[in-house]
């Protein structure tokens, strides 16, 4: 995933939407992993988002209470649509 990310990052045009529809397992790492992503997103400027399906891997986010803050959806569409809007405050 990390490689994934920092090639996003790299030339980064428009806002980051990760899509985790296909993810199975993600602990602690990927969550440390996807909140220095949605920080460096927001530095440079542009909205971030996650599309995660409801299941085990949206409960990681519920249990850390991380829902809000990294703008976690159950699909693309509307996550993509978060990720255009101007970054809670």
């Amino acid at each position: 995933m990390i490689s994934a990310l920092n090639e996003a990052l790299a030339d980064m045009a428009f806002p980051l939407v990760v899509d985790l529809s296909r993810v199975v397992f993600m602990d602690s790492t990927g969550l440390a992993l996807l909140i220095n992503a949605r920080r460096r997103v927001r530095r440079l400027g542009h909205g971030f988002a996650i599309a995660c399906p409801r299941g085990p891997i949206s409960r990681v986010f519920e249990i850390a209470d991380m829902v809000e803050s990294l703008q976690v959806h159950p699909d693309r569409e509307s996550a993509g649509l978060a990720a255009l809007q101007p970054a809670p405050a």
